[in-house]
């Protein structure tokens, strides 16, 4: 009889124990993908936004709705995108009225963070 009391009770300690390490922030890996905000400082009007994976080699679909703008001075509030990246590291782009780019490489990011863009993230085109 002790016997199957002492299983019955490391069994539901190693259920419970498991429970908490994946409903907990810093345990196990998380199936929901943090929000981030993206805040729009550049002076002009954003009509694009691209959010990838550091280990993409292509920046994927526009994360803006097809009505959807920043206006200068706006942010906006997304889920990243699956694949969640390796360390959390992403590239980002945002592409104005003027089809100019604005982008950050190499960003490690966390849930709520803001992720704040001006015109000195301008993309210098070659000429």
């Amino acid at each position: 009889m002790k016997r199957i009391v002492f299983l019955f009770v490391t069994v539901t300690a190693i259920l419970f124990l498991a429970g908490c390490a994946s409903s907990s922030p810093s345990g196990g890996a998380s199936t929901e993908n943090p929000s981030i905000t993206i805040v729009n400082n550049t002076g002009y009007v954003v009509w694009y936004l691209f959010i990838s994976p550091v280990t993409d080699d292509t920046w994927g679909k526009d994360l803006l709705d097809s009505d959807q703008v920043i206006h200068n001075g706006q942010s906006v509030t997304m889920k990243l995108p699956l694949p969640l990246s390796v360390n959390n590291r992403y590239d980002i782009r945002l592409i104005d009225s003027d089809e100019d780019s604005y982008s950050k490489y190499n960003v490690t990011v966390s849930a709520n963070d803001q992720i704040i863009f001006t015109f000195n993230d301008f993309d210098e085109e070659d000429e």
